[in-house]
């Protein structure tokens, strides 16, 4: 649980801004950071691209399905996400690009990297301690 606990730890508050070109209140972490933290918890991970998502005429391409498989705590994780091209660019392989780019934060997200820019509440960090204390303090019983 030691990489997962790592996963769940909030970035760092100089990484965290605030997403352009929302007419609300939005957290935003770069694409960069959150790739540059993935690798620095759990390594290089594989990732495909399962479905692309074009519009009803066919012909722009709005968003992916992307799976990733990531190796934490020494167990394969697969996580399969959307993500979307918020604004048609004009250009289906850069709309491609910022589709991916969304996927891979959503992944990144279902395994605890990134989670509190998605929630008020976050408590993930304490509540995975706890329970490695818990499981801790068991394994200490048990012998």
């Amino acid at each position: 649980m030691i990489q997962l606990q790592d996963l769940a730890k909030p970035l760092p508050e100089k990484w965290i801004q605030q997403k352009p070109g929302v007419g609300f209140a939005a957290k935003y972490c770069s694409h960069g950071d959150i790739q540059q933290a993935l690798l620095a918890k759990v390594g290089p991970s594989s990732q495909r691209i399962v479905k692309e998502i074009y519009n009803s005429e066919g012909n722009v391409l709005e968003g992916v399905i992307l799976e990733m498989v990531f190796h934490i705590d020494l167990e394969p994780v697969v996580i399969q996400e959307i993500g979307e091209s918020e604004r048609d660019t004009g250009n289906n392989a850069l709309n491609l690009k910022n589709s991916v780019s969304d996927a891979i934060k959503r992944c990144a997200m279902r395994v605890g990297l990134g989670l509190e820019l998605w929630t008020d509440n976050y408590a993930l960090d304490k509540a995975l301690a706890k329970r490695a204390e818990e499981q801790e303090a068991e394994e200490l019983e048990a012998e």
